[in-house]
């Protein structure tokens, strides 16, 4: 079955609801203004979608792009899985979320459970942030492939762009740049990690505080940043909204995000704090 990445998916999604409310091709500044990204972005996303059989384009000034009968067949047989946590640990992954009794006094979330989750039965649990935005806050009351988990809250993440809350142009190191010149950054202003470029401005590398003081520490005072930095660090999308950044560092325990534009250029850095300020209620991610 055709798995589609959330960004991939919601521009699929935004195209078949377009198509099927006009009857007529669909322009990709239309999905943008219906998704809140930039134009660019979404066109890249159609190409990927091309190629998957699931869009077609048609020239022309009346012209734009179409779903393939394919398409709907795919959007409704997606599915995500979005991470379980207990006091900001990952403990598993749930799937096919469905929602019981949302009106009621007492709402449930029954999912398939990827994971042992059976040692969290009457804690409280985290599950998200799901496609649309929610992150479930409840206890698990049943913990086997099919759980279920009994919900007290429910917060709604607000739709925003990466772009909008990263720090932009932070400060960054060279492969060849020395590694004691660094010391005083990260001594004075309390850097955990300096971004690593190359000469196209493109992420190579995180270089962290801990493996420059241990570094310096062992009286090697000639190593340079590519000797000691972290390779293939974590990048996103600056269009991408702050669901996939949440989902990135939730999952994967990282506390940064290298954003980068079109051409994979560094334009700034996401870290905690900043989704943080926008949303103070999920603590997991302290």
């Amino acid at each position: 079955m055709t798995t589609l990445s959330d960004s991939v998916y919601n521009v699929l999604k935004a195209l078949v609801e377009l198509y099927t409310k006009e009857a007529a091709p669909v322009k990709s500044k239309d999905i943008a203004n219906v998704l809140g990204i930039h134009e660019g972005y979404v066109r890249n996303m159609l190409s990927i979608l091309k190629s998957m059989g699931l869009v077609v384009s048609k020239a022309g000034p009346h012209g734009g792009y179409i779903p393939t009968s394919k398409a709907s067949d795919v959007l409704s047989r997606q599915t995500f899985s979005v991470p379980i946590t207990s006091l900001g640990n990952v403990i598993g992954y749930a799937l096919d979320i469905t929602l019981i009794g949302l009106l009621s006094d007492k709402p449930y979330a029954s999912m398939r459970v990827v994971g042992d989750v059976s040692g969290y039965v009457d804690r409280e649990v985290r599950i998200g942030p799901l496609p649309s935005g929610l992150v479930l806050i409840g206890k698990i009351i049943k913990a086997n492939i099919e759980s279920l988990v009994e919900i007290t809250s429910i917060v709604s993440i607000p739709r925003t762009t990466v772009r909008s809350i990263m720090t932009p142009n932070p400060v960054t190191a060279k492969l060849g740049d020395p590694l004691k010149s660094y010391v005083q950054l990260f001594v004075q202003k309390r850097y955990r990690g300096v971004p690593v470029i190359d000469e196209d401005r493109r992420p190579v590398g995180l270089l962290m505080a801990s493996k420059v003081m241990e570094t310096i520490s062992s009286c090697n005072l000639e190593a340079r940043v590519g000797d000691v930095m972290t390779p293939n660090p974590p990048t996103i999308h600056e269009d991408e909204d702050i669901h996939e950044a949440i989902r990135l560092m939730v999952s994967s325990g990282i506390g940064r995000l290298l954003v980068v534009d079109s051409e994979e250029r560094l334009v700034g850095i996401v870290t905690r704090t900043d989704i943080l300020k926008r949303i103070a209620t999920l603590e997991q991610l302290v």
